[in-house]
């Protein structure tokens, strides 16, 4: 199953007046990334700046080299200058840890950190178990620490006191949730596929497997082949415990989300057979939100722009939604 993200350029950014203007709200300011296109999750000027943004910092993840940064940053600027900006973002961005990796050659630069958000997570599994057990939605719970678990990444990388942002984030709502109707499907002898997606929080998935599992559901959960970004591979799905819950499987490449053309067999006899799949983070809706299968639903903390207003929610909120919804909320978005 191919991804269908790429379009032709001409008919997804259209001219001014083709669309409605795509005006999203940061801080105390308002900005226009261009008009909002058809298409679920396009490629915005703004994709531009932040592509330039992670070169940097994966950059200084991979060598402390000035000269390196400096290399990695031309060859960046390079690549962007004549992207495909009909990509979603997840392709768009991704040749950019290519050339990091030419540059620096460091295959993995987030290792280091992996292991961290891994550590620190596992210090904090006791105290979210617990507040999980005690919730009156044991299920929910699980879930919103799994998108909450997200703060570990960023807590490590800007020195914030994680801890206390894990308990700030687990008393936040979902923005948009789909619970109800997600847990309706968890049906005994159902077959759930979990799309993993950071280090660290992967910790939280773990909880949130054994709390799906307690309604008689099969769960498998898929990783990442190979290191992108920080994203879970085998080796941080062990250290969560997860093999001794439920099969493990890895997507057979390296890629942002889903890339359908490198799945592994497993990747796609697990999604044919799943009558749910679950699919976290950024990359898996970029990748995935052009093909909502009956099954499917996303969580993740809208961590950008661009995809806050793809799901009609503030930057920063947590969502649980049913894929097949995501037409109408962008349509209510669209009338706002």
């Amino acid at each position: 199953m191919p991804c269908k993200c790429r379009q032709r350029q001409r008919s997804r950014l259209g001219r001014r007046g083709a669309g409605e203007p795509f005006v999203v709200t940061g801080g105390a300011q308002s900005r226009i990334l261009g008009s909002m296109p058809h298409d679920p999750l396009p490629t915005a000027a703004i994709c531009y700046v932040c592509a330039m943004r992670q070169a940097l910092r994966t950059a200084r993840h991979a060598t402390d080299n000035p000269a390196r940064h400096l290399a990695v940053m031309r060859a960046a600027a390079g690549y962007l200058a004549h992207a495909d900006a009909a990509l979603c973002p997840a392709r768009f961005s991704q040749p950019l840890y290519d050339i990091v990796r030419r540059e620096t050659g460091v295959a993995d630069p987030f290792a280091s950190l992996k292991q961290r958000t891994n550590a620190l997570a596992l210090e904090l599994r006791t105290e979210v178990r617990d507040r999980v057990t005690r919730s009156h939605d044991p299920l929910g719970k699980a879930l919103h620490a799994a998108a909450a678990g997200n703060v570990i990444d960023a807590g490590v990388a800007s020195h914030i006191d994680v801890h206390q942002e894990m308990r700030r984030a687990l008393d936040e709502t979902f923005a948009i949730s789909d619970l109800a109707l997600f847990q309706s499907m968890l049906k005994r002898g159902a077959r759930l596929l979990y799309l993993a997606d950071n280090a660290g929080e992967i910790v939280f998935d773990a909880l949130a497997v054994d709390r799906i599992q307690r309604f008689g559901v099969e769960v498998t959960v898929a990783v990442k082949s190979g290191p992108i970004i920080n994203d879970a591979t085998r080796a941080d799905a062990e250290a969560a415990g997860l093999p001794a819950l439920c099969p493990v499987v890895e997507t057979g490449s390296a890629d942002i989300g889903v890339h359908w053309e490198r799945a592994s067999p497993a990747l796609r006899e697990a999604y044919d057979a799943a009558d749910i799949v679950l699919a976290k983070g950024h990359g898996h809706f970029e990748t995935l939100c052009d093909a909502p299968r009956p099954g499917l639903f996303f969580l993740l903390k809208a961590k950008c722009e661009v995809v806050a207003h793809a799901l009609g929610c503030r930057a920063g909120a947590l969502v649980l939604l049913h894929a097949p919804r995501l037409a109408a909320l962008r349509k209510a978005a669209a009338g706002r």
